[in-house]
């Protein structure tokens, strides 16, 4: 038995030997992965960009059908019957970058209940990204909650959200692309036009040597933030100044509504829009143009308006004036939601989530 001992520690002897005439530097390890060092500045941090599109013309005609006593709260949320009939399905979404214009990444598709998500958008603290719907997209066409009329289907037009998302957190949420037809309130704006002798189909509103911008605006009521009741009675102005600090007004085309099919034919929409004759809107939505005749102006002011009072819900309704450079050839979408008057709770004391991505 000594014998096999000794047999045996001759061998691991030699093994040892043999094993330390070798190189002294060990193998690669397959178990260890090496640790490669990544300088920050090589880094492109993204952000992920998320949120619903949807038509706010077919929530409000949702809305207004289902009537004043309608049990279903209008807020733009997954799940909620009036968003559902109003998401975008089978649409493209892409953030554009106003510095150069351009879109960056890959667009996003919108899924059957309106979501869609852009994964990697460039993370920056400078200027902010806008998001951009392309000029496609449907609407459901099956029964969703209660038995509503059926909504008018519509081409959609390349619509740009006026609202800036600063990219400098890890994701932003809740996000909106609205989604903004041909034969809705922009009928409406053209029809109007042409009884005044103006021949206009909506293509002519987006034709960039007829008019710098058209924006859409939608005026919300006051409250909870995904809350997309109208702010029926306010109205809205459009301004700019020249150089010489001159103040220029635009024309505003305040819009009222009836179910499609009511008189006048040549004046009312194939969605039952149409121009207001007097200077608020009944259903909260307003259309400033601003006509190519006149100097492109490097902003425009909007400045909402509410005339009401009313003690019970806490009117007038206050907002803030808005300004933002024209867009042409594309539709602009400013959605307003007015805010309550004190006594509330200061806004300053109520910073937003990093998810919401609201420059400060």
């Amino acid at each position: 038995m000594n014998r096999h001992v000794r047999s045996a520690l001759l061998l691991g002897a030699s093994l040892l030997g043999a094993g330390c005439e070798q190189s002294t530097n060990p193998g690669t390890s397959s178990f260890v992965p090496e640790i490669q060092y990544v300088s920050p500045e090589s880094v492109t941090l993204t952000t992920r960009v998320s949120g619903v599109a949807w038509d706010p013309e077919a929530f409000f005609m949702s809305l207004a059908t289902c009537g004043p006593t309608c049990p279903i709260p209008p807020f733009i949320s997954e799940g909620m019957p009036l968003y559902q009939r109003s998401a975008i399905r089978g649409g493209s979404v892409s953030a554009l970058d106003p510095t150069n214009g351009a879109t960056v990444g890959d667009p996003s598709s919108t899924d059957g209940v309106g979501i869609w998500v852009l994964p990697k958008v460039p993370s920056r603290n400078t200027a902010p990204y806008f998001i951009v719907s392309a000029s496609q997209g449907a609407l459901p066409t099956e029964q969703i909650g209660p038995p509503l009329p059926a909504i008018p289907p519509t081409q959609y037009l390349k619509t740009l959200t006026l609202r800036p998302i600063k990219t400098v957190s890890g994701s932003c949420v809740s996000m909106e692309a609205v989604h903004v037809g041909s034969t809705g309130v922009l009928q409406a704006v053209a029809k109007q036009l042409s009884s005044q002798g103006k021949p206009t189909v909506v293509s002519d509103l987006l034709d960039p040597t007829q008019y710098h911008s058209v924006t859409v605006v939608g005026m919300f009521h006051a409250g909870n933030a995904a809350l997309r009741a109208p702010a029926a009675g306010t109205g809205l102005s459009a301004t700019s100044t020249t150089g010489s600090g001159a103040p220029v007004s635009y024309p505003v085309y305040h819009i009222d509504w009836a179910p499609p099919g009511t008189p006048p034919s040549n004046l009312r929409s194939d969605r039952g829009f149409i121009v207001s004759a007097t200077d608020k809107s009944p259903v909260g939505f307003a259309v400033v143009l601003v006509p190519a005749t006149l100097p492109r102006p490097a902003a425009i002011t909007y400045t909402v308006t509410d005339p009401v009072e009313d003690a019970v819900a806490r009117r007038p309704w206050v907002y803030m004036p808005i300004t933002a450079p024209p867009t042409p050839g594309i539709v602009t979408f400013l959605g307003i939601q007015m805010g309550y008057q004190p006594p509330s709770i200061p806004l300053f004391q109520l910073p937003p989530p990093p998810g919401a991505c609201v420059p400060l």
